[in-house]
């Protein structure tokens, strides 16, 4: 067994750099639960503004992190708890992401320490155990009894932590690092483009579904998900990215229903989303859903294909 950090952060709104809340959990080498932190975060005055779609997640708004420290604040007190340890996250291709762009965007020392994602080991160690990889799912194969406080970046960390802990003890370190390899430098290019190489902005004519399953095509992220989407769509036409879904593994649908297990919103600019506008009444039907126990999750059209490009 190896002693490792899990991380966990929420974001303000679609780019990646605007965390308003960290959580992390130390693990020791026996696999236990060694220390916890945790703090909710002002985003940078360049990305301060709560899009209705990340607070329909997580229930943090501008409110809350009014008197919150700045990533700068408190990134000598993250370095310090992660140490020299390897950082595990579930989805690794998001919080690695806003890691390394928080560094970029305040210009504070990045952390290099090795990185593992359990939803990247999840797709290999239990693919015909488990049809979806999200924490929730995961957690509960693995602990099937322990309750989950999901999409608070506190107990998501410690959530997976023990998941990681768990899989070092079915199959050992070792045998994670061959299943996890690193996934490559990030470029100050992706920093500045929201944590990975950005995709073409759609002016005039959208992208074909042909060319969207050729760039996507061999992505896994949908497999086994009832995807939903509502307002407008900048990458390409609706009719052409439900195609998309449909090649990689998942299913579109047209109406949310309790089987909806992801609504993707496409809104021009979330910071003027109120009721009554495109999508809201998905919004409020998705709301009455999760609240009845539906395992629906709400993103933007920009985390929809940030998942794909993993």
């Amino acid at each position: 067994m190896q002693e490792f950090v899990s991380i966990d952060f929420e974001t303000a709104n679609e780019q990646r750099r605007s965390a308003c809340a960290v959580g992390m959990a130390r693990f020791d080498a026996e696999g236990k639960l060694a220390d916890t932190y945790y703090t909710l975060l002002h985003p940078h005055p360049d990305v301060d503004y709560f899009n209705p779609v990340n607070v329909w997640v997580h229930g943090i708004t501008q409110d809350d992190v009014h008197d919150a420290p700045q990533w700068s604040d408190v990134a000598d007190d993250v370095a310090s708890f992660v140490g020299e340890r390897p950082i595990v996250a579930h989805n690794m291709a998001f919080d690695g992401y806003v890691l390394s762009d928080l560094a970029s965007l305040y210009g504070v020392p990045s952390l290099e320490n090795r990185r593992f994602c359990t939803v990247r080991l999840a797709r290999k160690i239990l693919a015909d155990k488990l049809e979806r990889k999200t924490l929730d799912q995961v957690f509960g194969y693995y602990f099937p009894s322990e309750p989950l406080d999901h999409h608070h970046a506190g107990f998501d960390a410690q959530a997976a932590g023990m998941i990681f802990a768990r899989m070092q003890e079915e199959f050992g370190y070792d045998k994670l690092v061959e299943l996890c390899p690193p996934t490559g430098v990030r470029s100050s290019s992706m920093h500045r483009s929201g944590g990975r190489q950005a995709i073409p902005r759609v002016r005039a004519d959208h992208v074909s579904a042909e060319a969207l399953i050729e760039q996507y095509g061999k992505s896994p992220a949908l497999v086994g998900e009832h995807v939903v989407f509502t307002g407008t769509l900048k990458r390409g036409k609706r009719t052409d990215v439900q195609q998309l879904v449909s090649a990689i593994g998942g299913i579109a649908d047209k109406s949310l229903t309790r089987k909806t297990t992801l609504l993707v919103v496409g809104i021009l600019d979330p910071r003027r989303w109120v009721e009554g506008c495109s999508g809201s009444s998905k919004m409020l039907k998705a709301t009455k859903l999760r609240e009845s126990g539906s395992p629906i999750e709400v993103i933007s059209e920009e985390e929809f294909f940030n998942r794909l490009s993993d």
